[in-house]
């Protein structure tokens, strides 16, 4: 499907969940929405699936009750400016969108909203109604943290001030030291991945880390394609992850530091998150695997004593947490979560560094690949 069927479709979406109001208010005289329930009670983690969902739980919301207009105005207002901006054939931000919305009530001093955290509810509301992501009804947040390098060849569609669409090609093999910046919109009418030669993806927690992997050009001598996220990664990294899995059935591979925090963001990229639960389907991929970093590395590597980083209540808290998650029952994460309170420390990715500069590149990760040490 090209850019501008998906964007037909979205039109359409927009109409008849607009006519299907005003129906509504013709036959009953009620004038409401129905929207799925966002709270942690409608969040389920599906384990045929291996991804947190939401459920079928379905809320109304009444531009007749006073605790509900205010967000059903808000939601209106937003949902006019999906259908501009399509017509237009332009994006936008987050930011852009408040600011576009946000005007005083005539004959009143009430704004349409006050807060940010407003409209962006109403752009959640869209998306769990209409079935379509934020990125497809042309709202981005900041530009994606993400970078990427490896042999793959892809094709980025972008929309001119004409409202016409140009490409912009680019060849994972041939990139400077940002590699690829992942761009805020990578649905696949915007980012065409035309060819993929990869035999894994290697997801990187750390910025900083990738760099070493991109500078020895691990992507090359393992043929893999390196990704990270720089952190917790934002939706383009994970969607574009997600996308390499399922359109090349590429194995996907998680490298974090050896702490909760990281363990964490590795169950995101598998899982999905319970705040984006609805975009499971989208941003998930539950046969991603662990590579590291672990603490039984830290013995199965023979790591000097120095790279140990003492937990703190926090670290233990956040770990106890960890064990709660249905998706970490495994008796392998169990083991590891023990493992860690009892020995009472954390390690960083950049503890390689301890031996040799190039240790993680050279030595750890090709072991653990070869030997297949990965965790559920």
């Amino acid at each position: 499907m090209d850019l501008k069927e998906k964007d037909s479709r979205i039109l359409q979406a927009l109409q008849k969940w607009a006519e299907t109001i005003v129906q509504r208010a013709k036959e009953s005289g009620d004038v409401y929405m129905e929207l799925p329930v966002r709270t942690l009670r409608n969040v389920i983690y599906d384990e045929e699936k291996g991804f947190l969902r939401m459920g079928e739980r379905l809320a109304r919301r009444e531009f007749l009750n006073v605790a509900h207009a205010k967000r059903f105005l808000q939601t209106s207002l937003v949902a006019a400016v999906v259908a501009d901006l399509i017509r237009e054939g332009i994006t936008t931000s987050l930011r852009d969108v408040y600011y576009r919305v946000k005007h005083t009530i005539p004959g009143t001093r009430e704004n349409t909203v006050d807060q940010q955290t407003e409209t962006d509810r109403a752009i959640v509301d869209l998306e769990t109604m209409l079935g379509f992501v934020r990125e497809e009804l042309h709202i981005f947040s900041k530009g994606g943290k993400g970078k990427v390098a490896g042999p793959f060849e892809l094709v980025e569609h972008v929309y001119t001030s004409d409202g016409k669409v140009r490409t912009v090609e680019f060849d994972g093999t041939n990139l400077g030291m940002g590699g690829w910046p992942v761009p805020p919109i990578v649905e696949p009418e915007r980012v065409e991945i035309k060819k993929v030669d990869a035999d894994f993806v290697l997801v990187i927690e750390k910025d900083a880390v990738w760099q070493r992997f991109h500078e020895d050009k691990f992507w090359d001598e393992h043929n893999c394609i390196i990704v990270t996220g720089s952190g917790q990664a934002d939706r383009p990294t994970r969607r574009f992850v997600h996308r390499l899995h399922y359109e090349f059935k590429l194995p996907v591979y998680v490298l974090t530091d050896a702490d909760p925090w990281g363990w964490y963001i590795y169950s995101v990229y598998k899982q999905g998150s319970i705040n984006l639960s609805y975009l499971s389907p989208q941003l998930a991929t539950p046969a991603a695997k662990f590579l590291g970093m672990a603490i039984s590395d830290y013995h199965r590597f023979n790591f000097d004593r120095t790279v140990k980083i003492k937990l703190k209540d926090v670290d233990i808290k956040r770990l106890n947490e960890l064990r709660r998650y249905p998706w970490f029952k495994h008796k392998e994460w169990q083991q590891e979560f023990d493992l860690m309170e009892k020995e009472g420390f954390k390690m960083e990715l950049e503890a390689g560094a301890s031996k040799y500069f190039r240790f993680i590149t050279k030595e750890y990760v090709p072991a653990k690949l070869e030997q297949k040490l990965f965790l559920p």
